[in-house]
């Protein structure tokens, strides 16, 4: 859906580390306080402008492209959960028997590192973290559109603009050895020169989206 400038985000998109999907929470008990207008799950499209008003600039330049609201499982590596960094969700509900997940393993809108979620026994789809963010905290994720991804130590494949990037270990980026096959790993294509162990921009494609 459009960017709805009634849903509060508080605050940058990528500077969200909130104990409560909400942002809120009570100050005696430490509860969720379900109050705002901000959900699990609330998912928007932004363009070049709106996007780079919602930026802290210290963690980077967020550009137009879908973000949505998201749990990080609190088994998550948080190493691994950092600006550029490839997360895994579930790209089927908890509930489905068609996706049964074991009572550590994270569910819709909840987002685990690359590291932990490449094992499940389920359906994945890759999003990119924009900050850092604390396990068992809130904040957003990209999944579509022009996103900003961290490169591994060593490229494998030779960088050029346009070449497929997949994702590798730690939630890393990398230029495979061969450019031209799709696989689950494929998170997009490369709009800016891959760079090893630095940041650079892609085009997110080939990943599935589900709305709920």
């Amino acid at each position: 859906m459009p960017y709805q400038p009634i849903v509060p985000t508080w605050l940058a998109l990528n500077a969200a580390n909130d104990a409560s999907a909400s942002y809120f929470t009570d100050l005696r008990t430490g509860q969720d306080v379900n109050a705002g207008g901000l959900n699990a799950g609330d998912y928007f499209d932004l363009t070049n402008p709106e996007a780079n008003n919602l930026s802290y600039s210290v963690n980077g330049i967020l550009y137009a492209g879908r973000y949505r609201r998201v749990k990080v499982d609190s088994g998550a590596t948080a190493a691994n959960v950092k600006t550029g960094t490839i997360g895994l969700m579930p790209s089927l509900a908890a509930t489905s028997p068609l996706n049964p997940l074991g009572t550590r393993n994270p569910a819709m809108n909840i987002v685990t590192s690359y590291d932990q979620g490449i094992g499940l026994a389920t359906n994945v789809r890759p999003v990119v973290f924009l900050n850092a963010i604390t396990p068992g905290n809130w904040g957003f994720v990209q999944e579509l559109g022009v996103a900003t991804v961290l490169g591994a130590a060593s490229l494998t494949g030779t960088p050029a603009i346009g070449v497929l990037i997949n994702s590798v270990a730690s939630g890393l980026s990398d230029v495979p050895s061969a450019t031209t096959a799709v696989v689950k790993t494929t998170v997009g294509t490369a709009i800016d020169l891959p760079k090893a162990a630095a940041l650079f921009r892609i085009l997110m494609q080939y990943v599935p989206v589900v709305q709920g």
